[in-house]
């Protein structure tokens, strides 16, 4: 991809892109938001990782060329003089590569490194379109590992529904999943998505101190990297209880409705535009709290580029993106159904894996029958 768009080298610090690149991943949730750790990648020929210090005999054990990392972001004062020093060593990496005079393609740096690398007359230009279409379509390998984590997905959905019941906290119920996932070789949560009751709406108050009560609907949005990183993404809503309101049961149609709506639509060669066009619309009373985007992709991290409802006017307008599905190609599905004002939301999202034939579940984990009777 690096090739197609006339890249000749990066420079990446996003650590889905250096764990892409390389496969090392050292403390990510850490490094994703403190410029500790980077590489450079030639089109041609084997990345060079730069690695913090404390853990470069970490990435030794996959990496060929593993160097220590520049950091300034705690220099205070003297941060312009570090990144100075860092902006020198990479354009001495990048002549050792041959690439000294080439434009560099850098993913994300804060204003102190990009007016290091300008001081250093290096010209920037941006890699997301190589990065982006790199990760679209899954390799052979990536498909295993979306096989073994729906089913680990599955396991931690199981082991969440059954510790639902009155009295328990959500945070007790976030411990359960995070429980359920570590002992099964994942990695981490990257958000605190399980409400219950009136957190339920509208969606995505992360887990508080509220407990369930009987008669509670309780959602959870799994936000997970499992086995070797990869992406466990799937939302549930459960009833704490027997007994459903004709309401709760409508609001949980509604949601499962419009997923099982897109679930039809995806196939090789549907254009998003298509897909946004045809896609089941939510009821008058549900589209103001309707979810930002129907679709997502995943991989490493929730990946993109997604798809947002096409008449959606709250905030900056969304673009639809000029693209279309592809085989191997893994989707996030995903719906919230929540009237303003209700004591109670719910939110659907479902897994799949683009094939020739259709969608296929990643993630297979059933939805609450009592909603749905």
């Amino acid at each position: 991809m690096m090739k197609r768009y006339d890249l000749p080298v990066a420079l990446l610090y996003n650590t889905a892109n250096i764990r892409y690149a390389t496969g090392a991943n050292v403390m990510a949730v850490w490094t994703a938001g403190t410029f500790a750790r980077y590489c450079l990648v030639p089109a041609e020929g084997a990345p060079v990782l730069f690695e913090y210090k404390g853990s470069v005999h970490v990435s030794q054990k996959v990496v060929g060329d593993v160097r220590p990392a520049y950091t300034w972001q705690y220099g205070g004062l003297a941060a312009r003089d570090k990144a100075r020093e860092w902006a020198q060593s990479i354009r001495s990496a990048l002549r050792e590569l041959g690439l000294e005079h080439e434009r560099l393609a850098v993913d994300k740096l804060d204003a102190t490194g990009f007016l290091a690398l300008q001081d250093e007359k290096i010209p920037i230009v941006e890699v997301l379109p190589a990065t982006v279409d790199a990760r679209e379509v899954k390799t052979p390998e990536e498909v295993q590992l979306f096989e073994i984590n729906g089913k680990i997905g599955d396991a931690i959905l199981a082991e969440f529904e059954a510790a639902i019941r009155p009295g328990i906290r959500e945070y007790e119920l976030l411990a359960v999943l995070s429980d359920a996932l570590i002992r099964r070789h994942g990695e981490a949560l990257f958000t605190r998505l399980v409400s219950s009751g009136t957190n339920t709406n509208p969606w995505l108050t992360e887990a508080t101190d509220r407990v369930v009560m009987p008669g509670d609907l309780v959602g959870v949005d799994t936000d997970a990297n499992g086995y070797e990183g990869y992406v466990i993404d799937i939302s549930r809503t459960f009833l704490c209880g027997d007994a459903p309101t004709p309401e709760q049961k409508e609001a949980y149609r509604v949601a499962y409705d419009c997923v099982m709506g897109m679930h039809e639509l995806v196939k090789p060669g549907t254009t998003f535009e298509e897909f946004a066009g045809k896609a089941p619309r939510l009821p008058d009373a549900y589209a103001a709290q309707r979810y930002p985007t129907m679709v997502h992709q995943a991989g490493l991290e929730d990946e993109g580029p997604g798809i947002p409802y096409p008449d959606d006017t709250r905030g900056p307008r969304r673009i639809m993106p000029q693209r279309e599905f592809k085989e191997n190609m893994v989707l996030c599905l995903e719906c919230y159904a929540g009237k303003v004002g209700a004591p109670f939301g719910v939110k659907l999202e479902d897994q799949v894996l683009v094939t020739k034939d259709g969608p296929r579940l990643i993630c297979a984990y059933p939805y609450d029958a009592k909603l749905l009777a």
